[in-house]
């Protein structure tokens, strides 16, 4: 009885946090379901991960009533989908799931939830895709007419606008999903959850199939810029995995250069940051062919047993 009565308490207070938040984002015309869409499961991870999947469904119905009823079915959209996230990412933990397992499946998630509301519904939520292609075709055209450059001629700037638009939202919807899962690490550690530890960036690495099928996609791009397909569709798809392609080695490029740098001057690890952003600005194409090598030979490793071995050197 007391278990029940504590299960209720917790999840009427789960709701009042969601409620809270809506009000506010009502207020402020929406700005916390744009801006901080991240924050909207953790209630929802804190309720799941302590009481189980199976006891989270009816405070989720709770939520999503109260997204509809504050905000209308964008917002609803929004408190259903996150939620869900919540549940699955709390019950993990809950059941002690593998946390590799959970991360990919938040950052998946984010990257769905933000193609659908961004994309496949945007009347729905407000968005005008073909205006904003619009407004940055002219934009980009007036850059290129006051810099003197000119547009190449393979290129369909429309086209070629729409996909980056495809692109951006789901790289928007992966990183929202890896700060839920930071942010959720650390509520939950906060809490005294027995989590695992959130492990430095230097211990993440990715399978090596994954740098041969970004570099893929790399080519691809470049390839598909030099001689378009004469149908649209397949450009676009074509130029939407290149794009995807170079970007993910790009990260790769980022992590492995800050990696680099944190190693062999681990008391100006800021500089490591500023490098890799000044790179990703100035010289791209260096920081993806690092990031492809990063990946798929023994660089990473070799980083790691410096590490180890620079810690020896300070301990000795």
């Amino acid at each position: 009885m007391k278990n029940d009565v504590r299960r209720l308490t917790d999840g009427a207070m789960m709701c009042a946090i969601i409620g809270v938040v809506l009000l506010i984002n009502r207020q402020l015309g929406g700005l916390f379901q744009d801006m901080f869409l991240f924050l909207f499961p953790l209630p929802m991870v804190f309720y799941s991960a302590k009481y189980g999947m199976k006891n989270s469904w009816v405070v989720f119905a709770a939520m999503t009533i109260l997204g509809f009823l504050l905000g209308g079915i964008p917002t609803m959209f929004y408190v259903a989908s996150e939620s869900l996230i919540g549940i699955i990412y709390g019950g993990g933990i809950y059941a002690k799931e593998d946390s590799h397992k959970l991360v990919l499946f938040t950052m998946a998630a984010g990257a769905v939830i933000n193609v659908i509301s961004t994309i496949i519904f945007a009347s729905v939520f407000g968005y005008d895709i073909a205006a904003e292609t619009k407004e940055m075709e002219a934009m980009m055209n007036n850059v290129f007419e006051q810099t003197g450059a000119a547009i190449p001629s393979t290129i369909n700037l429309s086209q070629y606008i729409r996909t980056i638009i495809v692109v951006s939202a789901v790289f928007t919807g992966v990183l929202q999903g890896f700060v839920t899962h930071v942010l959720s690490r650390l509520l939950l550690t906060r809490l005294r959850f027995p989590v695992e530890p959130i492990r430095p960036i230097a211990e993440y690495f990715p399978p090596k199939w994954t740098g041969y099928l970004g570099f893929a996609g790399f080519v691809a791009y470049y390839w598909s810029v030099l001689r378009p397909l004469p149908d649209p569709l397949y450009q676009n798809i074509l130029q939407g995995l290149g794009m995807c392609g170079f970007l993910y080695l790009l990260c790769w490029g980022y992590i492995g250069i800050t990696v680099f740098y944190s190693i062999y001057r681990p008391g100006h690890r800021a500089g490591g940051v500023l490098i890799g952003i000044l790179l990703t600005f100035i010289m791209p194409v260096f920081l993806v062919i690092f990031g492809f090598l990063y990946i798929t030979t023994d660089i990473h490793r070799r980083l790691l047993e410096g590490r180890k071995h620079a810690e020896s050197n300070q301990q000795s």
